[in-house]
Order: structure tokens, then sequence, then C-alpha cells
């Protein structure tokens, strides 16, 4: 409790609630901007079955690192990356408790028949909770999740 008292004596209470609020609203957009504005994106990326055209070409100018990766081999690496993306994501979101998961997937993993997300109207009744309480758990979702993806993402020593 000493560090509590220490920490009020060097910042205010507005201060400290600013400092806490601030890394909230950090770990909010990394859920949303760097997950979930994505999801629809990296999902289709890993279940493409294209394959691209096998092509020779023949140079005599000598290949750096970069071109010893044909083209099917770029496509393949592509999509095993956006499945470990994937996987990473549904680890975090399974790690929420089951309101928040069922949050998380009605409003950012579903889209409706026209490909525009559901609004938020939509998915509280389906939640059973009213619109006060939605928007709380919303923000703790998302909280949660970022927090979650972060550490996981920067334990992993990813960029």
């Amino acid at each position: 409790m000493n560090f509590a008292a220490d920490i009020e004596g060097v910042f205010t209470k507005e201060e400290i609630e600013s400092f806490l609020k601030d890394e909230q609203q950090f770990y909010i957009e990394y859920a949303e901007e760097n997950w979930l504005d994505r999801y629809f994106k990296i999902k289709a990326m890993s279940q493409r079955t294209h394959v691209p055209s096998i092509t020779s070409v023949i140079s005599d100018t000598p290949g750096g690192s970069n071109h010893n990766h044909s083209k099917t081999e770029q496509f393949a690496l592509k999509s095993i990356q956006a499945s470990e993306w994937l996987d990473a994501l549904f680890y975090a979101v399974e790690s929420l408790t089951p309101a928040e998961q069922k949050l998380i997937e009605l409003k950012y993993m579903k889209k409706r028949n026209d490909g525009s997300r559901y609004c938020d109207e939509v998915i509280y009744p389906q939640l059973f909770i009213g619109k006060t309480r939605y928007y709380e758990l919303k923000k703790e979702a998302l909280e949660m999740l970022g927090r979650k993806l972060y550490g996981l993402f920067n334990e992993r020593g990813c960029s």
C-alpha cells in the first residue's frame, strides 16, 4: 500500500485516472485497428485456394535473397501466416468470458448479407443485456482482448 500512497503523492488522482484511461484506450484501439478491423481480409487470405501462375523467368541478373522463393512458395507462406494470425486471434477471443466472446463474435466477426457489420442496437438484445451494460461489456471485452493480443504478439517477438 505504500506504493499507492507514494504514487498519489507524485500524481494527482485525476492524473492517475487519466493514465489508466489512456492505457485502456490504447488496448481498445489496438484490438480494433490491428486485429478486428483486419479480420475479414486476413480470413480471406488464409482460405484462398487460388494458385498463382507458375512461369519460369530467365534473367542474366543475379537474384537476391528475395528471389529465392517462387510465386507459389510466397503465396503459400502468406496463407500460412494468415492462418497463424487467425489462430492467435481465436486463442485470445477464447480466453475472454463467454459474454465477451459472444459480443466480439457478433460485432466484429460476422457480417450482414450486404457485407456490413451488425450495429450495436441489433447485438445487445441478442446478448439479453441492456444498452448501458452492452457498452460497458464492449469496452471491457475490447480492452481485455487488446491486452491479450498485445501480450501474445510481443511475447513471440513479432512486430
